[in-house]
C-alpha cells in the first residue's frame, strides 16, 4: 500500500528571502504546475531496492485533475487501481480481490500523485525546492520538510512545460523512476472516473 501511494500518487520549498516568489525553483516550479488543470498518460515504472536491483517492473496509465483528483492503474502481471475524489483514497488490488480504503489526511496529501494534482499554494510549506528559477524546462528536485514524508527525495524532470519523468527514494533507499509517455495536457475529463464503486464479492477495509 505504502508503495504505491508514494509512485501512483503524484505530488507540493523554501522560499529565499532575498528575491521574490516568482524568482524561485519553487515559484517557477508553481508556475508550471498550474498551467496542468488536468494531465493524462501511460507510464513505464521502475523500482530499484538499496543496492540497485531490479525489484518490480509495471505499465499503467494515470489521469489527474485539481484538485486533489488522480486514477492511477497499473497492468499486470500487477494489476491495481488506485483511485481519488480529493477526499478519499482507494486501493483495489485485483489478485487480492480485496479494496482499501482510507481519508486523504495531510500525510498523504504531501505524496507525489498529489503534488501534480493537488493546492499548490502549499509547496513552499511542505517542500525544499531546488532547480531553475526561470525557464519551462529542467529537473526540480523536491525534498519533504515533513520527517513523516513517505520518501526522502522527488525528482520531477520537465519538458517544455510538461511533467515527463518521476523519480523518488524512500527512506528505506528504494528507488522508483517512472517515465510518461503518450502525454495529454488538460485533457477533458469524466468526472465519475474519479469515483469508486467496490465491486461485488470483493473485500473492503477501511482505515
Amino acid at each position: 500500500m505504502r508503495y504505491l501511494i508514494q509512485t501512483g500518487l503524484f505530488i507540493g520549498s523554501v522560499l529565499l528571502s532575498s528575491v521574490s516568489h516568482a524568482e524561485t525553483a519553487a515559484g517557477n516550479l508553481d508556475r508550471l504546475l498550474s498551467q496542468l488543470s488536468s494531465l493524462s498518460a501511460t507510464f513505464e515504472q521502475l523500482l530499484l531496492d538499496g543496492s540497485g536491483n531490479r525489484m518490480q517492473q509495471v505499465t499503467g496509465e494515470m489521469l489527474l485533475a485539481r484538485p486533489g483528483k488522480f486514477r492511477w492503474r497499473t497492468d499486470e502481471p500487477f494489476p491495481q487501481l488506485l483511485v481519488s475524489n480529493g477526499e478519499t483514497l482507494w486501493l483495489y488490488d485485483q489478485d487480492l480481490e480485496q479494496v482499501t480504503r482510507q481519508p486523504v489526511d495531510q500525510r498523504l496529501s504531501h505524496t507525489p500523485a498529489l503534488l501534480l494534482s493537488g493546492d499548490l499554494g502549499q509547496l513552499e510549506t511542505v517542500f525544499e525546492v531546488q532547480g531553475p528559477i526561470e525557464g519551462d524546462s529542467g529537473v526540480y528536485r523536491l525534498l519533504p520538510l515533513n520527517e513523516d514524508a513517505l520518501f526522502v527525495v522527488l525528482r520531477i524532470r520537465f519538458e517544455a512545460g510538461v511533467p515527463v519523468e518521476m523519480q523518488l527514494e524512500d527512506n528505506l533507499g528504494q528507488k522508483t523512476g517512472i517515465d510518461f509517455n503518450d502525454i495529454s495536457v488538460n485533457p477533458a475529463v469524466d468526472e465519475t472516473l474519479f469515483e469508486f464503486q467496490v465491486p461485488a464479492g470483493v473485500d473492503l477495509i477501511t482505515e
